[in-house]
Protein backbone atom coordinates (compact mmCIF):
# COMPACT_ATOMS: atom_id res chain seq x y z
CA UNK A 1 0.00 0.00 0.00
CA UNK A 2 1.36 3.27 -0.65
CA UNK A 3 1.59 5.75 2.53
CA UNK A 4 -0.60 8.93 2.52
CA UNK A 5 1.56 11.75 2.65
CA UNK A 6 1.01 15.21 4.51
CA UNK A 7 -2.17 17.05 3.11
CA UNK A 8 -1.70 20.19 0.86
CA UNK A 9 -1.59 23.97 2.12
CA UNK A 10 -4.52 24.14 0.73
CA UNK A 11 -6.41 21.82 2.68
CA UNK A 12 -4.40 22.67 6.06
CA UNK A 13 -5.38 25.85 5.57
CA UNK A 14 -9.07 24.97 5.29
CA UNK A 15 -9.12 22.47 8.05
CA UNK A 16 -7.65 25.09 10.18
CA UNK A 17 -10.08 27.85 9.25
CA UNK A 18 -12.91 25.37 9.88
CA UNK A 19 -11.98 23.94 12.88
CA UNK A 20 -11.39 28.04 13.84
CA UNK A 21 -14.76 28.35 12.78
CA UNK A 22 -16.41 25.92 14.83
CA UNK A 23 -14.70 26.78 17.58
CA UNK A 24 -15.72 30.38 17.51
CA UNK A 25 -19.38 29.24 16.61
CA UNK A 26 -19.15 27.27 20.01
CA UNK A 27 -17.82 30.28 21.56
CA UNK A 28 -20.40 32.68 20.25
CA UNK A 29 -23.73 30.59 21.21
CA UNK A 30 -21.91 30.13 24.73
CA UNK A 31 -21.09 33.54 25.36
CA UNK A 32 -24.82 34.71 23.72
CA UNK A 33 -26.98 32.24 25.58
CA UNK A 34 -24.91 33.30 28.63
CA UNK A 35 -25.82 36.69 28.51
CA UNK A 36 -29.19 36.46 27.99
CA UNK A 37 -29.83 33.98 31.09
CA UNK A 38 -27.78 36.40 33.10
CA UNK A 39 -29.51 39.67 31.80
CA UNK A 40 -32.85 38.26 32.22
CA UNK A 41 -32.22 37.04 35.66
CA UNK A 42 -30.48 40.54 36.79
CA UNK A 43 -33.85 42.34 34.96
CA UNK A 44 -36.47 39.88 36.67
CA UNK A 45 -34.52 39.86 40.24
CA UNK A 46 -34.66 43.98 39.62
CA UNK A 47 -38.40 43.92 38.57
CA UNK A 48 -39.31 41.72 41.38
CA UNK A 49 -37.83 44.16 43.77
CA UNK A 50 -38.95 47.53 42.31
CA UNK A 51 -42.71 45.45 42.22
CA UNK A 52 -42.22 45.46 46.29
CA UNK A 53 -41.02 48.35 46.82
CA UNK A 54 -43.91 50.22 44.82
CA UNK A 55 -46.20 48.40 46.51
CA UNK A 56 -45.02 48.68 50.26
CA UNK A 57 -44.30 52.29 49.45
CA UNK A 58 -47.70 52.44 47.77
CA UNK A 59 -49.31 51.40 51.35
CA UNK A 60 -47.16 54.14 53.56
CA UNK A 61 -48.50 56.52 51.34
CA UNK A 62 -51.81 55.44 51.92
CA UNK A 63 -50.96 55.52 55.86
CA UNK A 64 -49.68 58.76 55.06
CA UNK A 65 -52.59 60.41 53.67
CA UNK A 66 -54.82 58.64 56.25
CA UNK A 67 -53.13 60.42 59.39
CA UNK A 68 -52.52 63.78 57.73
CA UNK A 69 -56.16 63.73 56.97
CA UNK A 70 -57.30 62.21 60.20
CA UNK A 71 -55.80 64.65 62.32
CA UNK A 72 -57.03 67.67 60.21
CA UNK A 73 -60.13 66.13 60.65
CA UNK A 74 -59.65 65.99 64.85
CA UNK A 75 -58.50 69.75 64.75
CA UNK A 76 -60.51 71.39 61.96
CA UNK A 77 -63.46 69.22 61.73
CA UNK A 78 -63.64 69.33 57.99
CA UNK A 79 -65.53 66.94 56.05
CA UNK A 80 -63.27 66.63 52.90
CA UNK A 81 -60.63 65.50 55.67
CA UNK A 82 -62.44 63.06 57.20
CA UNK A 83 -63.58 61.64 53.46
CA UNK A 84 -59.75 61.98 52.26
CA UNK A 85 -59.29 59.82 55.38
CA UNK A 86 -61.75 57.36 54.13
CA UNK A 87 -60.36 57.41 50.83
CA UNK A 88 -57.02 56.38 51.95
CA UNK A 89 -58.24 53.91 54.22
CA UNK A 90 -60.74 52.02 51.14
CA UNK A 91 -57.53 51.58 49.18
CA UNK A 92 -55.28 50.22 51.82
CA UNK A 93 -56.93 46.65 51.30
CA UNK A 94 -56.24 46.79 47.72
CA UNK A 95 -52.73 47.87 48.34
CA UNK A 96 -51.86 45.37 51.03
CA UNK A 97 -53.98 42.31 48.09
CA UNK A 98 -51.18 43.86 45.32
CA UNK A 99 -48.17 43.91 47.74
CA UNK A 100 -48.82 40.32 49.00
CA UNK A 101 -49.24 39.21 45.30
CA UNK A 102 -45.99 40.88 43.97
CA UNK A 103 -44.40 39.19 47.39
CA UNK A 104 -45.38 35.97 45.97
CA UNK A 105 -44.16 32.90 47.97
CA UNK A 106 -41.30 34.11 50.50
CA UNK A 107 -42.44 32.87 53.53
CA UNK A 108 -40.35 35.38 55.22
CA UNK A 109 -41.56 38.51 53.21
CA UNK A 110 -45.26 37.46 54.03
CA UNK A 111 -44.44 37.81 57.54
CA UNK A 112 -42.45 40.95 57.26
CA UNK A 113 -46.26 42.11 55.57
CA UNK A 114 -48.31 41.40 58.27
CA UNK A 115 -46.43 42.65 61.09
CA UNK A 116 -46.68 45.76 58.55
CA UNK A 117 -50.71 45.11 58.28
CA UNK A 118 -51.28 43.97 62.08
CA UNK A 119 -49.38 47.67 62.96
CA UNK A 120 -51.34 49.71 60.18
CA UNK A 121 -54.64 48.24 61.83
CA UNK A 122 -53.76 49.17 65.12
CA UNK A 123 -53.42 52.68 64.05
CA UNK A 124 -56.38 52.81 62.14
CA UNK A 125 -58.27 51.32 65.45
CA UNK A 126 -57.00 54.39 67.07
CA UNK A 127 -57.65 56.60 64.39
CA UNK A 128 -61.46 55.65 64.10
CA UNK A 129 -61.34 55.71 68.16
CA UNK A 130 -60.13 60.11 67.31
CA UNK A 131 -62.85 59.88 64.08
CA UNK A 132 -65.80 59.02 66.86
CA UNK A 133 -64.96 61.01 69.85
CA UNK A 134 -64.80 64.33 67.16
CA UNK A 135 -68.31 63.32 66.19
CA UNK A 136 -69.13 63.27 69.62
CA UNK A 137 -68.07 66.71 70.53
CA UNK A 138 -65.55 65.19 71.97
CA UNK A 139 -62.91 67.73 70.91
CA UNK A 140 -60.56 68.45 73.52
CA UNK A 141 -60.95 64.44 74.61
CA UNK A 142 -59.44 63.63 70.69
CA UNK A 143 -56.88 66.36 71.36
CA UNK A 144 -56.16 64.86 74.59
CA UNK A 145 -55.30 61.35 73.11
CA UNK A 146 -53.18 62.89 70.12
CA UNK A 147 -51.08 64.83 72.78
CA UNK A 148 -50.75 61.56 74.40
CA UNK A 149 -48.55 60.25 71.70
CA UNK A 150 -50.33 56.73 71.37
CA UNK A 151 -51.64 57.16 67.65
CA UNK A 152 -48.39 58.48 66.83
CA UNK A 153 -46.31 55.52 68.49
CA UNK A 154 -48.72 53.41 66.64
CA UNK A 155 -48.03 55.22 63.53
CA UNK A 156 -44.08 55.05 64.09
CA UNK A 157 -44.52 51.01 64.59
CA UNK A 158 -46.08 50.98 61.68
CA UNK A 159 -43.13 52.75 59.77
CA UNK A 160 -40.39 50.67 61.53
CA UNK A 161 -41.80 47.47 59.98
CA UNK A 162 -42.74 49.15 56.88
CA UNK A 163 -38.93 50.14 56.91
CA UNK A 164 -38.29 46.36 58.17
CA UNK A 165 -40.03 45.27 55.06
CA UNK A 166 -38.25 47.75 52.75
CA UNK A 167 -34.55 46.04 54.16
CA UNK A 168 -36.08 41.95 53.49
CA UNK A 169 -37.06 43.03 49.94
CA UNK A 170 -33.55 44.43 49.45
CA UNK A 171 -32.55 41.37 51.62
CA UNK A 172 -34.04 38.86 48.74
CA UNK A 173 -32.90 41.06 45.78
CA UNK A 174 -29.39 40.50 47.17
CA UNK A 175 -29.93 37.08 46.78
CA UNK A 176 -31.15 36.96 44.03
CA UNK A 177 -27.98 38.85 42.26
CA UNK A 178 -25.69 36.62 44.33
CA UNK A 179 -27.71 33.61 42.56
CA UNK A 180 -27.22 35.66 39.10
CA UNK A 181 -23.59 35.78 39.94
CA UNK A 182 -22.76 32.68 40.45
CA UNK A 183 -24.71 31.31 36.95
CA UNK A 184 -22.92 34.16 35.44
CA UNK A 185 -19.10 32.83 36.97
CA UNK A 186 -20.43 29.43 35.53
CA UNK A 187 -20.90 30.94 32.28
CA UNK A 188 -17.74 33.14 32.48
CA UNK A 189 -15.86 29.71 32.84
CA UNK A 190 -17.39 28.10 29.77
CA UNK A 191 -16.66 31.08 27.64
CA UNK A 192 -13.16 31.24 29.03
CA UNK A 193 -12.04 27.61 28.10
CA UNK A 194 -14.13 28.03 24.44
CA UNK A 195 -11.52 30.99 24.15
CA UNK A 196 -8.46 28.60 24.94
CA UNK A 197 -9.31 26.30 22.74
CA UNK A 198 -10.14 29.57 20.43
CA UNK A 199 -6.70 30.37 21.36
CA UNK A 200 -4.76 27.13 20.69
CA UNK A 201 -6.23 27.20 16.79
CA UNK A 202 -5.53 31.14 16.52
CA UNK A 203 -1.44 29.84 17.24
CA UNK A 204 -1.79 27.36 14.78
CA UNK A 205 -3.23 29.02 12.09
CA UNK A 206 -1.16 32.23 12.49
CA UNK A 207 2.32 30.28 11.46
CA UNK A 208 0.45 29.54 8.21
CA UNK A 209 -0.43 33.32 7.75
CA UNK A 210 2.90 34.59 9.29
CA UNK A 211 4.22 35.58 5.93
CA UNK A 212 1.40 37.42 4.56
CA UNK A 213 -0.09 38.90 7.63
CA UNK A 214 2.38 39.27 10.68
CA UNK A 215 4.95 40.45 8.77
CA UNK A 216 3.19 43.50 7.38
CA UNK A 217 1.39 43.73 10.45
CA UNK A 218 5.14 44.31 12.39
CA UNK A 219 6.17 46.78 10.21
CA UNK A 220 2.98 48.75 10.67
CA UNK A 221 3.39 47.88 14.09
CA UNK A 222 6.73 49.42 14.00
CA UNK A 223 5.51 52.31 11.96
CA UNK A 224 2.80 53.25 15.06
CA UNK A 225 6.02 52.84 17.83
CA UNK A 226 8.07 55.41 15.93
CA UNK A 227 4.65 57.76 15.39
CA UNK A 228 4.07 57.49 19.45
CA UNK A 229 7.68 58.61 19.87
CA UNK A 230 7.14 61.42 18.08
CA UNK A 231 8.81 60.47 14.66
CA UNK A 232 6.45 61.63 12.04
CA UNK A 233 8.96 61.66 9.08
CA UNK A 234 9.92 57.94 8.99
CA UNK A 235 7.22 56.25 6.83
CA UNK A 236 6.46 52.09 6.82
CA UNK A 237 8.53 50.55 3.82
CA UNK A 238 6.33 49.08 1.23
CA UNK A 239 6.15 44.87 1.58
CA UNK A 240 5.62 42.91 -1.56
CA UNK A 241 4.40 39.90 0.26
CA UNK A 242 1.32 41.65 1.68
CA UNK A 243 -2.34 40.70 1.22
CA UNK A 244 -3.84 43.65 -1.08
CA UNK A 245 -5.62 45.20 2.51
CA UNK A 246 -2.76 45.92 4.27
CA UNK A 247 -0.82 47.20 1.46
CA UNK A 248 -3.66 49.66 1.43
CA UNK A 249 -3.77 50.07 5.42
CA UNK A 250 0.00 50.77 5.13
CA UNK A 251 -0.49 53.23 2.14
CA UNK A 252 -2.58 54.95 4.33
CA UNK A 253 -1.07 54.75 7.31
CA UNK A 254 1.83 56.88 5.92
CA UNK A 255 -0.71 59.48 4.41
CA UNK A 256 -2.17 59.99 7.77
CA UNK A 257 0.95 60.41 9.17
CA UNK A 258 1.87 63.67 6.89
CA UNK A 259 -1.41 65.18 8.02
CA UNK A 260 -0.73 64.57 11.42
CA UNK A 261 2.15 65.75 11.25
CA UNK A 262 0.98 69.15 10.06
CA UNK A 263 -1.76 69.19 12.45
CA UNK A 264 0.58 68.29 15.74
CA UNK A 265 1.81 72.08 16.30
CA UNK A 266 -1.88 72.78 16.47
CA UNK A 267 -2.92 70.05 18.47
CA UNK A 268 0.02 70.56 21.02
CA UNK A 269 -1.12 74.40 21.49
CA UNK A 270 -4.59 73.71 22.28
CA UNK A 271 -2.86 71.09 24.75
CA UNK A 272 -0.87 73.57 26.41
CA UNK A 273 -4.11 76.06 26.76
CA UNK A 274 -5.97 73.24 28.28
CA UNK A 275 -3.27 72.81 30.77
CA UNK A 276 -2.80 76.05 32.00
CA UNK A 277 -6.96 76.43 32.19
CA UNK A 278 -6.82 73.60 34.40
CA UNK A 279 -4.27 75.09 36.91
CA UNK A 280 -6.09 77.73 36.97
CA UNK A 281 -9.63 76.04 38.31
CA UNK A 282 -7.53 74.41 40.73
CA UNK A 283 -5.96 77.38 41.80
CA UNK A 284 -9.22 79.32 42.18
CA UNK A 285 -11.15 76.31 43.77
CA UNK A 286 -8.62 76.08 46.55
CA UNK A 287 -8.89 79.85 47.26
CA UNK A 288 -12.69 79.22 47.50
CA UNK A 289 -12.41 76.75 50.12
CA UNK A 290 -11.59 79.49 52.51
CA UNK A 291 -15.00 81.31 51.70
CA UNK A 292 -17.32 78.58 53.34
CA UNK A 293 -16.72 76.90 57.12
CA UNK A 294 -16.03 72.83 57.22
CA UNK A 295 -18.97 72.83 59.34
CA UNK A 296 -21.71 74.36 60.98
CA UNK A 297 -21.94 74.75 65.06
CA UNK A 298 -25.17 73.16 66.92
CA UNK A 299 -27.56 75.31 69.19
CA UNK A 300 -30.04 74.08 71.58
CA UNK A 301 -33.28 75.35 70.40
CA UNK A 302 -32.31 76.25 66.96
CA UNK A 303 -31.71 74.15 63.36
CA UNK A 304 -29.43 75.37 60.99
CA UNK A 305 -28.89 75.05 57.48
CA UNK A 306 -26.85 76.50 54.76
CA UNK A 307 -26.26 76.09 50.88
CA UNK A 308 -23.42 77.55 48.56
CA UNK A 309 -24.51 77.46 44.92
CA UNK A 310 -21.73 78.78 42.54
CA UNK A 311 -22.70 81.10 39.05
CA UNK A 312 -22.42 78.79 36.62
CA UNK A 313 -19.97 80.32 34.23
CA UNK A 314 -15.98 78.67 33.82
CA UNK A 315 -13.38 79.87 35.96
CA UNK A 316 -15.10 82.27 37.58
CA UNK A 317 -15.01 82.07 40.99
CA UNK A 318 -17.07 83.91 43.31
CA UNK A 319 -16.84 86.01 46.02
CA UNK A 320 -20.25 85.08 48.71
CA UNK A 321 -19.35 83.52 52.12
CA UNK A 322 -21.12 82.83 54.72
CA UNK A 323 -20.01 81.33 58.59
CA UNK A 324 -21.77 80.78 61.57
CA UNK A 325 -20.80 80.34 65.50
CA UNK A 326 -21.75 79.65 68.89
CA UNK A 327 -20.77 82.33 71.19
CA UNK A 328 -19.95 81.18 74.84
CA UNK A 329 -23.38 82.70 76.09
CA UNK A 330 -25.68 80.23 74.07
CA UNK A 331 -26.08 82.92 71.05
CA UNK A 332 -25.54 82.03 67.49
CA UNK A 333 -23.70 84.32 65.24
CA UNK A 334 -24.35 84.24 61.94
CA UNK A 335 -23.60 86.20 58.82
CA UNK A 336 -23.33 86.03 54.79
CA UNK A 337 -21.64 88.30 53.01
CA UNK A 338 -21.04 89.08 48.99
CA UNK A 339 -18.19 90.75 47.49
CA UNK A 340 -18.49 92.57 44.71
CA UNK A 341 -15.98 90.86 41.33
CA UNK A 342 -15.07 87.64 40.72
CA UNK A 343 -12.02 85.72 40.87
CA UNK A 344 -9.43 84.72 42.93
CA UNK A 345 -8.65 88.47 44.30
CA UNK A 346 -12.39 89.16 45.18
CA UNK A 347 -12.22 85.34 46.56
CA UNK A 348 -9.05 86.03 48.96
CA UNK A 349 -10.42 89.46 50.08
CA UNK A 350 -13.72 87.38 50.84
CA UNK A 351 -11.76 84.97 52.99
CA UNK A 352 -10.24 87.41 54.82
CA UNK A 353 -13.56 88.94 55.83
CA UNK A 354 -14.39 85.45 57.25
CA UNK A 355 -11.61 85.32 59.06
CA UNK A 356 -11.87 88.84 59.98
CA UNK A 357 -15.54 88.30 61.32
CA UNK A 358 -14.59 85.04 63.17
CA UNK A 359 -11.77 86.87 65.28
CA UNK A 360 -13.87 90.11 65.96
CA UNK A 361 -16.89 88.20 66.84
CA UNK A 362 -14.95 86.02 69.60
CA UNK A 363 -13.92 89.12 71.01
CA UNK A 364 -17.12 91.56 70.88
CA UNK A 365 -20.30 89.70 69.32
CA UNK A 366 -22.21 93.27 69.03
CA UNK A 367 -23.29 93.89 65.16
CA UNK A 368 -22.53 97.60 65.23
CA UNK A 369 -19.02 96.86 66.81
CA UNK A 370 -18.33 94.25 64.48
CA UNK A 371 -19.30 96.00 61.08
CA UNK A 372 -17.06 98.53 62.26
CA UNK A 373 -14.26 96.43 62.65
CA UNK A 374 -14.67 94.20 58.84
CA UNK A 375 -15.00 98.09 57.41
CA UNK A 376 -11.71 99.16 58.55
CA UNK A 377 -10.24 96.06 57.46
CA UNK A 378 -11.93 96.85 53.95
CA UNK A 379 -11.13 100.51 53.86
CA UNK A 380 -8.31 100.20 51.63
CA UNK A 381 -7.86 102.97 48.66
CA UNK A 382 -6.52 100.76 46.60
CA UNK A 383 -8.87 98.05 46.94
CA UNK A 384 -11.36 101.00 46.58
CA UNK A 385 -9.65 102.39 43.62
CA UNK A 386 -9.93 98.73 42.35
CA UNK A 387 -13.83 98.66 42.93
CA UNK A 388 -13.42 95.79 46.12
CA UNK A 389 -16.36 96.77 48.06
CA UNK A 390 -18.59 93.64 49.96
CA UNK A 391 -22.19 93.53 51.44
CA UNK A 392 -22.21 91.47 54.71
CA UNK A 393 -25.81 90.40 56.78
CA UNK A 394 -24.46 90.09 60.57
CA UNK A 395 -27.28 88.52 62.71
CA UNK A 396 -27.46 87.47 66.62
CA UNK A 397 -30.00 85.07 67.81
CA UNK A 398 -30.56 84.10 70.74
CA UNK A 399 -32.05 80.26 71.69
CA UNK A 400 -35.27 82.14 73.18
CA UNK A 401 -35.53 83.80 69.94
CA UNK A 402 -34.60 87.60 70.19
CA UNK A 403 -32.22 88.57 67.05
CA UNK A 404 -30.39 91.95 66.67
CA UNK A 405 -28.99 92.49 63.33
CA UNK A 406 -27.22 94.63 60.86
CA UNK A 407 -27.05 94.64 57.45
CA UNK A 408 -24.10 96.73 55.74
CA UNK A 409 -25.64 97.32 51.64
CA UNK A 410 -26.66 93.65 52.12
CA UNK A 411 -30.66 92.59 51.49
CA UNK A 412 -33.15 92.32 54.43
CA UNK A 413 -33.46 88.44 55.89
CA UNK A 414 -36.65 86.61 55.20
CA UNK A 415 -39.16 85.66 58.08
CA UNK A 416 -40.93 82.71 57.34
CA UNK A 417 -43.86 82.49 60.30
CA UNK A 418 -46.84 79.71 60.34
CA UNK A 419 -48.80 83.03 59.21
CA UNK A 420 -46.66 84.92 56.90
CA UNK A 421 -43.88 85.00 54.63
CA UNK A 422 -42.01 88.63 54.72
CA UNK A 423 -38.95 90.27 54.50
CA UNK A 424 -37.76 91.30 57.98
CA UNK A 425 -36.81 95.30 57.20
CA UNK A 426 -33.47 96.93 59.33
CA UNK A 427 -34.53 100.19 61.18
CA UNK A 428 -31.53 101.57 59.29
CA UNK A 429 -29.49 99.92 56.49
CA UNK A 430 -25.98 100.95 57.03
CA UNK A 431 -23.94 101.32 54.09
CA UNK A 432 -21.32 98.78 52.17
CA UNK A 433 -17.96 97.63 53.81
CA UNK A 434 -15.17 99.78 52.25
CA UNK A 435 -16.69 102.91 51.00
CA UNK A 436 -16.24 104.89 54.04
CA UNK A 437 -13.35 105.11 56.56
CA UNK A 438 -15.88 105.76 58.84
CA UNK A 439 -19.57 105.02 59.22
CA UNK A 440 -21.89 103.67 61.45
CA UNK A 441 -24.93 100.09 60.96
CA UNK A 442 -27.64 100.35 63.00
CA UNK A 443 -28.67 97.39 65.08
CA UNK A 444 -32.44 96.36 64.47
CA UNK A 445 -33.87 94.00 67.35
CA UNK A 446 -36.80 91.77 66.44
CA UNK A 447 -37.65 88.07 67.83
CA UNK A 448 -38.10 84.44 65.89
CA UNK A 449 -41.25 83.04 67.30
CA UNK A 450 -41.19 79.28 67.70
CA UNK A 451 -41.87 77.13 64.23
CA UNK A 452 -40.06 80.47 62.43
CA UNK A 453 -37.37 80.55 60.05
CA UNK A 454 -35.21 83.43 59.18
CA UNK A 455 -33.15 83.05 55.55
CA UNK A 456 -30.40 85.19 54.65
CA UNK A 457 -29.33 85.33 51.93
CA UNK A 458 -27.20 87.16 48.94
CA UNK A 459 -28.46 89.19 45.76
CA UNK A 460 -27.61 86.29 43.51
CA UNK A 461 -31.17 84.63 45.02
CA UNK A 462 -33.33 87.54 44.56
CA UNK A 463 -31.62 88.94 41.27
CA UNK A 464 -31.90 85.84 39.38
CA UNK A 465 -33.60 86.90 35.89
CA UNK A 466 -35.45 86.12 33.03
CA UNK A 467 -34.78 89.04 30.52
CA UNK A 468 -36.31 91.81 33.23
CA UNK A 469 -38.32 89.88 35.36
CA UNK A 470 -36.28 89.16 38.66
CA UNK A 471 -37.05 85.98 41.17
CA UNK A 472 -37.93 88.89 43.41
CA UNK A 473 -38.52 88.17 47.55
CA UNK A 474 -41.90 87.74 46.83
CA UNK A 475 -41.09 84.49 44.85
CA UNK A 476 -38.87 83.24 47.46
CA UNK A 477 -41.48 83.69 50.04
CA UNK A 478 -44.06 81.52 47.88
CA UNK A 479 -41.47 78.81 47.63
CA UNK A 480 -40.65 78.74 51.03
CA UNK A 481 -44.27 79.19 52.50
CA UNK A 482 -45.04 76.52 50.38
CA UNK A 483 -42.53 73.88 51.99
CA UNK A 484 -43.11 75.20 55.04
CA UNK A 485 -43.32 71.60 56.15
CA UNK A 486 -40.49 70.52 54.56
CA UNK A 487 -36.97 69.90 56.40
CA UNK A 488 -34.98 72.83 56.92
CA UNK A 489 -32.45 71.85 54.12
CA UNK A 490 -35.13 71.22 51.85
CA UNK A 491 -36.37 74.22 51.39
CA UNK A 492 -32.75 75.74 51.17
CA UNK A 493 -32.48 73.60 48.32
CA UNK A 494 -35.67 73.79 46.64
CA UNK A 495 -35.90 77.91 47.02
CA UNK A 496 -32.07 77.93 44.87
CA UNK A 497 -34.01 75.18 42.66
CA UNK A 498 -36.69 77.45 41.85
CA UNK A 499 -34.44 80.90 41.32
CA UNK A 500 -32.50 78.36 38.87
CA UNK A 501 -35.38 77.18 37.21
CA UNK A 502 -36.64 80.81 36.84
CA UNK A 503 -33.71 81.82 35.45
CA UNK A 504 -33.39 78.97 32.51
CA UNK A 505 -31.54 76.85 34.98
CA UNK A 506 -28.35 78.66 34.56
CA UNK A 507 -27.50 81.28 37.50
CA UNK A 508 -25.30 83.91 36.60
CA UNK A 509 -24.55 85.30 40.07
CA UNK A 510 -23.52 83.02 43.11
CA UNK A 511 -26.07 82.40 45.56
CA UNK A 512 -25.48 81.66 49.02
CA UNK A 513 -28.71 80.93 51.82
CA UNK A 514 -28.02 80.20 55.18
CA UNK A 515 -31.32 79.61 57.06
CA UNK A 516 -32.03 79.28 60.90
CA UNK A 517 -35.05 77.76 62.45
CA UNK A 518 -36.73 77.72 65.80
CA UNK A 519 -38.68 74.16 65.87
CA UNK A 520 -41.91 74.29 67.95
CA UNK A 521 -41.19 72.11 71.50
CA UNK A 522 -43.72 68.90 71.24
CA UNK A 523 -44.68 68.64 74.63
CA UNK A 524 -44.40 64.73 74.86
CA UNK A 525 -41.04 64.69 73.12
CA UNK A 526 -38.07 63.94 76.10
CA UNK A 527 -35.50 66.05 76.08
CA UNK A 528 -32.33 65.60 74.09
CA UNK A 529 -28.85 67.53 73.57
CA UNK A 530 -28.24 68.40 70.10
CA UNK A 531 -26.99 66.76 67.56
CA UNK A 532 -23.39 67.25 66.48
CA UNK A 533 -23.91 68.09 63.36
CA UNK A 534 -22.59 66.81 60.27
CA UNK A 535 -19.77 67.87 57.47
CA UNK A 536 -20.30 67.96 53.79
CA UNK A 537 -18.48 70.34 51.12
CA UNK A 538 -19.00 74.06 52.95
CA UNK A 539 -22.67 72.97 53.86
CA UNK A 540 -23.77 71.71 57.12
CA UNK A 541 -27.15 71.44 58.72
CA UNK A 542 -27.55 70.37 62.58
CA UNK A 543 -30.19 67.60 61.52
CA UNK A 544 -28.69 65.69 58.85
CA UNK A 545 -26.10 66.11 56.57
CA UNK A 546 -26.69 69.43 54.82
CA UNK A 547 -27.57 69.72 50.63
CA UNK A 548 -24.81 71.96 49.02
CA UNK A 549 -22.15 70.84 47.54
CA UNK A 550 -20.65 73.98 46.78
CA UNK A 551 -20.16 72.84 42.75
CA UNK A 552 -23.25 70.74 42.98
Amino acid sequence: MRRRGPGSLRGTLAGLVVALAVVLSVLIVVAILGMITTARDYRDGAQKALARQDAANALLIDLLSAQSANRAYILLAQGTDLRQYTNARDRYPNELARLRRVLGDSSVLDQSAGAVDRTANLWFAEAVELIRLRRQGNAEEARRRINQGLSENRFNAFRAEHSRLLEEIDDVRVASLADSDRRRRLTFYAIVAAALLTLLMVVITSRQLWRRVGGPVALLSQGVGRVTRGRLTDPIPPSDDAVRELAELMEGFNLMQREVRQERDAVAAAARREAAQRTERDLWETVQHGLLPSRLPSVRGLKLAARYRPAERALLVGGDFYDAMTLPDGRLAVMVGDMAGHGASAAAQAAGLRFGWRTLVAVNPDPATVLAGLNAQMADPDGRAEGLFASILYMLVEPGGAIAFAPAGHPPPILLTADECQPLEPIVGGPLLGVFDEAEWPVTHAALPPGGTLVLYTDGLIEARRGADTFGIERACEVLAAERRSALELRVARVIAAARRHEDQRLRDDVVIVAVERPVPLPWAPTAPPDEGAEEDGAVGLTAPAIGNPRA
